[in-house]
């Protein structure tokens, strides 16, 4: 497993990427493909959260088995997502839609004084 801290600004999506390339490295590329686009989405979320706090960090983890997953922790508040409520239509929430469509499982929950979002992708 690697873990990082990283700032809640646009220069974690680099870094987070790069994470999951490390460690997905041997995985099929479609997984580990997969698995980019949906940290982008969380990451993304997660610096959103900050609403550009300068001091705001989150903590990215990226673990591999048969597949790879990814945690993201920030200190936003924890919320019941709908992705069905998501995407085509809706004024938000496409990277939840994206992380529902493309994940072989996923969740949102607490951790801390904030929230873990994590999903998983797998051949399966």
């Amino acid at each position: 497993m690697l873990e990082l801290r990283l700032p809640a600004e646009p220069s974690a999506l680099f870094l987070a990427r790069a994470a999951v390339v490390a460690v997905g490295s041997g995985l099929p590329k479609p997984i580990v493909s997969d698995a980019q686009l949906l940290t982008s989405e969380v990451v993304s979320n997660a610096i959103l959260q900050a609403h550009g706090d300068p001091s705001a960090t989150m903590i990215v983890r990226v673990e591999r088995g048969d597949s790879i997953k990814v945690e993201v922790v920030d200190g936003g508040p924890v919320f019941e997502a709908n992705p069905r409520e998501s995407g085509p239509g809706s004024d938000g929430g496409w990277g939840l839609f994206l992380v529902h469509a493309v994940a072989t499982a996923w969740g949102i929950e607490p951790e801390g004084k904030g929230k873990k979002v994590w999903f998983e992708v797998s051949a399966a």
